[in-house]
């Protein structure tokens, strides 16, 4: 009988350490199913991503023709990169006699009708200015990438500086957000004389790890935009204004990009500015410091 009692109580022992086992196992088997859910989720949500890079960098293009707007002195024409494709600019007079010629490239958003407006606020500081469409935006054939943005961007300087030679002024390039990686190409150059940035990212890859931190983006982003690697080519006198309160692209890449350049540069910091509210405006508040930076008083 004490046997028996013996072997009941082992057997009960056993069937005891089994159920504790079984229950650890489902549990571990669980979480590996939850774990395998998640990493499944997040390779899918990675490639998603990856396949839609472009509509993330080039958030403005295929939205179709908005044209220039009704605006006093401007119009749009039409120039051809090498390779024959072709796309838009606006070209904006001053009411009086230009004392600069402006090459202007908008952000990622931006297309003609942007650029326009942005021109002909630009006409305030005495420019004849020349807004850049990117390719793939309106009705500038694209699609967009790093060479057909250079690429058009490369031909707007030759129109630009043969306009500059014409007129005997110098040629000021400006960009804004992405249009800071077309303005520092043209500005490496040697052919301007000087050299506006708004919001420049260090490189495409610095601001795409800042918005997004949580994504391998160096393993697939394709267009490798970069700034901080041609500033040490820029010798021309720059100005980078600058947000302190950027979200998208944070003031110490404007910094970074700023302090890399070879020629005289100098950095606005602007209190409180985003990453869209920085103002080129003649008569805002950075206004007097612009139109100093360019020689006027």
């Amino acid at each position: 009988t004490r046997e028996a009692a013996q072997e009941n109580g082992c057997a009960a022992c056993q069937l005891g350490h089994e159920s504790r086992s079984c229950a650890v196992s489902s549990v571990l088997r669980k979480a590996l199913i939850f774990l395998a859910v998640i990493a499944a989720l997040y390779a899918g949500l990675v490639l998603l991503l990856a396949l839609q890079q472009d509509a993330l960098v080039f958030p403005g293009a295929g939205r179709g023709d908005r044209g220039i707007g009704f605006l006093p002195r401007v119009r749009a024409l039409e120039l051809q990169r090498l390779g024959g494709a072709s796309f838009r600019i606006a070209v904006a007079t001053p009411e009086g006699e230009a004392t600069h010629v402006a090459l202007m490239f908008c952000g990622n958003g931006e297309d003609l009708f942007s650029g326009a407006h942005a021109a002909f606020e630009w006409t305030g500081y005495g420019a004849e200015a020349i807004a850049v469409e990117h390719p793939g935006y309106g009705t500038s054939e694209g699609p967009p990438s790093v060479e057909a943005l250079f690429g058009a961007a490369d031909t707007a300087l030759q129109f630009a500086r043969a306009r500059a030679d014409e007129l005997s002024l110098p040629l000021v390039a400006v960009g804004t957000s992405l249009g800071t990686f077309c303005a520092m190409h043209v500005a490496a150059s040697g052919k301007c004389d000087r050299l506006v940035l708004r919001a420049p990212p260090s490189s495409l890859l610095a601001a795409a790890k800042v918005r997004f931190w949580w994504l391998p983006v160096s393993w697939f982003l394709k267009h490798r935009f970069d700034n901080l690697t041609i500033a040490p080519k820029v010798r021309c006198r720059a100005l980078v204004l600058h947000g302190d309160s950027d979200p998208i692209v944070p003031l110490q890449q404007g910094r970074m990009v700023q302090e890399a350049m070879a020629g005289e540069s100098e950095l606005l910091v602007v209190e409180g500015g985003g990453h869209n509210d920085v103002s080129f405006a003649p008569d805002g508040e950075n206004g007097a410091r612009v139109r100093a930076f360019l020689g006027q008083r």
